[in-house]
């Protein structure tokens, strides 16, 4: 079995032993067989510890050699020095894939780089393909609803893959996406990247059918070259945004504690990710951000922005953020600022952000949007102020039309303004095939709010941003990709 194949049945076990099983609550070798049983997972669970007993309705076998069916894939939870040993036990039984959670290797120092260089020979003469040590565990909802990680997370399927050497990002990003309604397709902890490094992952990753989007947390690559070839060609179909870890001399030190990588020069890596078309960001906000980004909007064909903003503060910040992120808040034609002047009043400032003056209607917002998308001159959009009618009907809670004629009729509407527009945005995207970003205040607190529109693009892949300078970095990011795919294409 090759090492795309092996990938394969990582993320699609029909049985998983949890090698290390432990009834003691606490533990990994609970805590790991926590995670799979209360994930829903699908196939056969064998605990092995060679005390026996039963873990979570389930019997623990005393050896891998007394389990009652064939293993696809094995968590190994022991200590390091018996970890070789439980590899050639493995490949005795035929398991294909090993993950091994275990720290104590080369990140320590010469001791633990001579047993890690045991367990990759075991692993190699057994034919196990190992991913680890040191590492966090493996996520994919679809097919199997496997859920064996650390850290209790548990997204719903969807389309962004997570490849990290750092176990404790890969649960912080997989607990952002879950927490916000979004999902993941597959998420993998390489750890020390003993065999199995980074790039088998994203080679993998070019024809998964359910990825869209990939992330990556990186310390050092062991092939620059290799590094370079399979970026390249996951960017030709699939955007591939990498935060570097180890840019400065700390980082680096920490690096080498860390999984015991050798973080190269930042500025080498820059310049290896604009060749190649990936998208560097600085940490995991801006990673999500973006990721989410490309998962609903069309990719622009052009730097060139318009704004529509609900007040004329919003508009200058987003127009600086605009242009410091490299984009032109271009200037509008005559033809556009003329289907402008039908729909605003005679005040409005025909100009590029279009400042729509506060308590302009809504409708006046939204054909403003349509407007600018239309024009030839505009590559995206941004939106200003999305999300407000939730809270001006709400201020209202408590009043009947006993005490405020028409009150009822009055939120009724406020509410169903924003369902249309949230309607109207999509069906906007959709048509115009132009990226439409959203930043307001109203994502602040929506959870608690029940603000339902703007949790509902949630849902649909559509990110609110908080501030300008988040969405005019993202649409940045989506603008410079986009010039990489159509410069791969010419």
């Amino acid at each position: 079995m090759d090492r795309l194949q092996a990938i394969e049945r990582l993320f699609a076990p029909r049985s998983v032993a949890i090698v290390g099983a432990s009834r003691t609550i606490g533990k990994w070798g609970f805590t790991f067989a926590l995670h799979l049983t209360q994930g829903g997972y699908k196939g056969a669970v064998y605990p092995v510890n060679p005390a026996g007993g039963r873990l979570l309705d389930h019997k623990i076998y005393r050896s891998l050699e007394e389990l009652p069916g064939p293993v696809d894939l094995a968590f190994i939870l022991i200590p390091p020095e018996q970890v070789a040993g439980a590899v050639k036990e493995c490949g005795r039984i035929g398991v294909p894939v090993a993950v091994v959670i275990t720290a104590g290797f080369k990140e320590i120092g010469a001791e633990g780089r001579a047993m890690e260089l045991e367990v990759v020979q075991a692993a190699e003469e057994a034919g196990v393909a190992l991913v680890g040590p040191n590492c966090a565990g493996v996520t994919s909802p679809e097919p199997m609803r496997l859920y064996c990680m650390m850290q209790p997370t548990f997204p719903p399927a969807g389309g962004i893959a997570i490849v990290s050497q750092s176990g404790n990002l890969i649960g912080s990003i997989q607990h952002m996406l879950w927490k916000q309604d979004l999902g993941v397709s597959r998420s993998v902890s390489v750890g020390n990247q003993a065999l199995l490094q980074v790039e088998d992952f994203l080679e993998y990753l070019i024809t998964d059918d359910k990825t869209r989007v990939v992330v990556t947390y990186i310390e050092g690559v062991s092939s620059g070259p290799r590094f370079m070839d399979v970026a390249r060609r996951l960017c030709r179909v699939k955007p591939l945004l990498v935060i570097k870890g180890g840019q400065t001399e700390s980082g680096v030190r920490a690096a080498k504690s860390h999984t015991g990588a050798i973080a190269g020069s930042g500025a080498v890596f820059q310049a290896l990710c604009r060749q190649v078309g990936a998208i560097l960001v600085d940490d995991v906000e801006d990673m999500l951000d973006t990721a989410v980004a490309l998962m609903a909007q069309p990719l622009p064909r052009g730097n060139r922005v318009g704004i529509v903003a609900n007040g004329g503060g919003w508009g200058v910040l987003i127009a600086d953020a605009c242009v410091k992120a490299g984009l032109n808040v271009v200037e509008l034609p005559e033809e556009v600022l003329s289907a402008l002047d039908e729909r605003l009043p005679a005040w409005w400032n025909r100009q590029n952000p279009v400042d729509l003056v506060a308590g302009m209607s809504r409708g006046a917002f939204f054909k403003s949007m349509e407007i600018l998308l239309r024009a030839e001159v505009i590559d995206s959009l941004i939106a200003l102020g999305f999300g407000y009618a939730h809270g001006n009907a709400h201020v209202f809670d408590g009043l009947t039309d006993e005490d405020l004629p028409g009150v009822s009729e009055y939120k009724a509407g406020t509410l169903y303004s924003d369902q249309r527009g949230m309607k109207f945005v999509l069906d906007l995207i959709r048509d115009y095939k132009k990226p439409v970003l959203l930043s307001s205040e109203f994502i602040v607190g929506a959870d608690r709010d029940r603000n339902e529109p703007v949790l509902t693009l949630r849902k649909q892949n559509l990110l609110i941003y908080p501030s300008s300078r988040r969405t005019a970095q993202v649409l940045a990011r989506l603008t410079r990709y986009g010039a990489w795919r159509m410069a791969q294409e010419a």
